[in-house]
């Protein structure tokens, strides 16, 4: 396993490269089961021979095109997970294939910007090659579905494809070389095949749960309506003139204002009434705190329905499971978001309250949990070489409760629960808040010499170059930081500080633990499997039997595997100690969770950053 995944095959000259065309519900998606493949266009590359493969037929007569991709050293696609959804329903065992994804190459090399295309065409031309075949593209865009268009034309669009997506990989893999960060493009495709495994297993929600909640709220809901009706008059509470109004003239609130003390207005001068706008203001007298208290939760429980449970509800009333759509190129930072399938809701953010209403889809099974336990700081620590934060994580520091305390001797009472909003916001250059949290940000700093040290690095080289090079060699984008008024504040310094510490955790290590878990609960045999990666977690189902043996493999891809991986690819000895949080109960974040740390292989002394 070690050699499948840590030995980089991109300099071989064995490879395929592959472009299909499909019917077009829900854009070709395979997981769509009325989608079927209309035509393949395969490039077989030798060290010897080259040749082009075009077979018109749908995704079960793929044997030959199958076989030839097996042969190879890896595959080579633009957006490579839709090619491997549809592989693996004609058969191909993704645990075995490795690609090299032309998409994700161009979103490693301008990592950090967010407007940059990554098209097929778009990229296609940065690269100075013809674009797309019009006529086609103009089709497909307006929803006619390729099995409808000219056979020859279709031929010829698939083809180009394919040979452009050969050019790019050839002009990109020398640039990636380069600039040294073939290493991160490979840690990014190695997780493509598991996140095409992992889509279409989807979450289950248990029924009664969600009945009873979204039941609950929808009362509520209505109550807070009629009392936002009684309250105001009966006005018509979607409509923004209506609303300023009885907020800034009848109750007299205050407009939020800036610095300068004027009204913060929208670009037309029009008093606000934004639900942002609306949850920020201050009451001063009973009326106006009474109005402000039920409208914030109106809101809340508005969103709560919106955002959650009205899908949630549909999803149930289908007797359905939510699936999402794990999006590899669309942060800034580089780790994974996600996007509703089926339905309009995704897998990344969902709320604390919610989770518990996810289940094994199997009687007696349990859903499980594995994290990296404080991964950020402990990253932080090892980019900063902090002596200090890595003792704290040696001794088991409760570094929330010494947040807590420093904020409650400055003045603003906080207990632990209270004070995990505050702990890491350092690590991503938070310095704005109130007096004691800002008292405690400075003492942060105080206190973590070397990752205050790091920043101030990473600051320094974003002004000088508009980038920052990481650890492992990938190198963030900051167009236009500089020094903004007299205060001495650098524009970007939020994401200065955020990017290199919440990529190198989210997008190298997590990914790096969850492939390492793929495989090896594929090559125990385990009925178990996963069904969510969630920033610095994994979820699973769990046969009541595998419980221990999948919470042992976890801990080992999430520490041992992942020093490993570092050294090997990267070259980078991870001298801080990597740990983990698990839990494992009938529903989602239920259960008695099991901490532990193994330490790494490396001393502290050892490594220079």
């Amino acid at each position: 396993m070690n050699d499948f995944l840590t030995k980089i095959p991109y300099d071989s000259e064995n490879y395929v490269v592959l472009d299909f065309e499909t019917t077009n519900v829900n854009h070709g998606s395979a997981l769509t089961e009325e989608n079927s493949i209309v035509l393949s266009v395969l490039y077989v590359h030798t060290a010897h021979s080259e040749g082009m493969t075009v077979h018109w037929g749908n995704e079960y007569s793929l044997r030959d095109i199958i076989q030839k991709i097996e042969a190879a050293d890896f595959l080579v696609a633009h957006n490579a997970k839709f090619e491997l959804q549809w592989l693996a329903r004609a058969g191909l065992d993704l645990a075995k294939v490795r690609v090299y994804d032309t998409l994700l190459g161009e979103y490693v090399i301008y990592a950090g910007l967010s407007n940059v295309g990554l098209g097929l065409g778009i990229v296609a031309d940065r690269y100075g090659f013809s674009t797309k075949e019009p006529y086609i593209d103009l089709c497909i865009k307006k929803g006619i579905c390729p099995s409808t268009l000219p056979r020859s034309l279709l031929e010829r669009r698939c083809i180009y494809d394919v040979n452009v997506t050969h050019k790019i990989f050839r002009r990109q893999r020398e640039r990636l070389v380069e600039l040294n960060i073939l290493s991160s493009l490979w840690t990014r495709c190695i997780l493509t095949p598991v996140l095409a495994a992992i889509e279409p297993t989807g979450m289950c929600l248990d029924k009664e749960r969600v009945t009873d909640m979204y039941t609950a709220t929808i009362r509520e809901f209505n109550t807070i309506e009629e009392q936002l009706s009684e309250l105001t008059g009966g006005i018509n509470l979607k409509s923004s003139v209506q609303r300023a109004t009885y907020i800034y003239d009848t109750l007299g609130i205050a407009e939020l204002t800036d610095r300068q003390k004027k009204p913060i207005r929208t670009t037309k001068d029009g008093r606000k009434t934004d639900q942002s706008t609306l949850l920020s203001l201050k009451g001063k007298n009973k009326a106006q705190r009474y109005f402000l208290e039920v409208y914030a939760r109106y809101a809340y429980l508005n969103a709560k329905l919106s955002k959650s449970l009205n899908t949630y509800k549909e999803v149930i009333d289908n007797d359905d499971i939510l699936q999402a759509q794990f999006n590899q190129s669309r942060t800034t930072t580089q780790r994974l978001s996600s996007s509703g399938l089926k339905y309009s809701i995704q897998f990344q953010n969902q709320a604390r309250e919610f989770k518990p209403m996810f289940k094994a889809r199997h009687e007696d099974w349990l859903i499980g949990e594995i994290d990296g336990a404080q991964l950020e700081f402990r990253v932080a620590a090892f980019l900063g070489q902090d002596i200090v934060a890595v003792r704290d994580i040696e001794n088991g520091f409760d570094v929330h409760s010494y947040t807590a305390k420093v904020m409650t001797d400055a003045g603003q009472k906080t207990d632990r629960q209270g004070a995990k909003a505050h702990t890491f916001k350092p690590l991503f250059g938070g310095s704005s808040g109130t007096k004691a949290e800002q008292k405690y940000y400075e003492d942060f700093k105080a206190k973590y010499k070397g990752i205050a040290a790091a920043q101030s690095r990473w600051i320094d080289e974003a002004l000088a170059r508009q980038k920052v090079k990481t650890i492992t060699g990938l190198q963030y984008h900051y167009p236009g930081t500089k020094y903004q008024g007299r205060g001495g504040y650098v524009i970007n310094t939020t994401q200065i500080c955020n990017y290199p510490v919440q990529g190198f955790a989210t997008a190298d290590i997590i990914p790096i633990a969850l492939t390492y878990m793929w495989h090896a609960m594929n090559d125990a045999g385990l009925r178990s499997f996963i069904v969510n990666t969630i920033h610095d977690s994994v979820v699973m189902e769990i046969h009541p039997e595998e419980v221990d043996q999948v919470r042992e493999i976890g801990v080992k891809c999430f520490t041992e595997c992942v020093y490993t991986y570092l050294k090997l690819v990267y070259n980078i000895d991870f001298n801080v100690p990597l740990g983990t949080g698990f839990k494992a109960g009938k529903y989602w974040t239920e259960g008695t969770e099991i901490v532990e740390s193994i330490a790494p292989p490396y001393k502290l002394e050892a490594t220079k950053l």
